[in-house]
């Protein structure tokens, strides 16, 4: 019984440590020991993205062209968050509070009239929230569901601000002749 109880009390001290290196690495970005990153998932699910859209265009998963095509993709909560994150092309930052999926719970991605999938035709407002998708993932889910990807960029500021700086551009900065 003493070593059964040491073994827990040292476990729960490596499980601390590892939640505290986590905490410092971030969700995202931490390996867990033996196991695979978020990054590491996010590869993979990228990977299968691909693949799906090659088959989708290459009309391998349907019979009958005529046909809606309707996909159900089965698996745990991190991959689910991950292709959520890459299909939504969610930042790091953005993942980070994302909630993992309960028990046997489901999230579906419905086409919209303009030709965008949302989370927000089949789920509320309240639902979305609670996943952890803050206002502005909420606020384009819904634009998501009557849009078109001509009128995105005009509308979804905060992903194109993740990857260009704010800094004006300058001349002053050129070192040299460039000629």
């Amino acid at each position: 019984m003493i070593q059964q109880n040491q073994r827990s009390h040292k476990e729960e001290q490596r499980m601390k440590a590892i939640k505290e290196t986590r905490e410092k690495f971030g969700r995202f970005f931490y390996r867990f020991p033996e196991g695979e990153s978020a990054a590491d998932v996010y590869d993979r699910v990228s990977n299968f993205l691909e693949s799906l859209w090659r088959d989708i265009d290459m009309n391998r998963l349907q019979c009958d062209p005529s046909d809606d095509l309707n996909l159900i993709i089965v698996s745990h909560g991190l991959a689910s968050r991950v292709f959520l994150m890459k299909w939504f092309k969610w930042t790091v930052e953005q993942f980070e509070y994302l909630n993992n999926f309960g028990n046997a719970e489901f999230r579906v991605m419905q086409l919209g009239l303009g030709g965008e999938y949302s989370l927000a035709i089949h789920h509320s407002d309240e639902e979305l929230q609670e996943w952890g998708l803050s206002p502005e993932m909420i606020a384009n889910q819904k634009w998501r569901v009557n849009s078109t990807m001509g009128d995105w960029s005009e509308n979804c500021r905060w992903y194109l601000d993740e990857f260009f700086d704010k800094l004006a551009d300058s001349d002053d900065n050129v070192e040299g002749d460039c000629d």
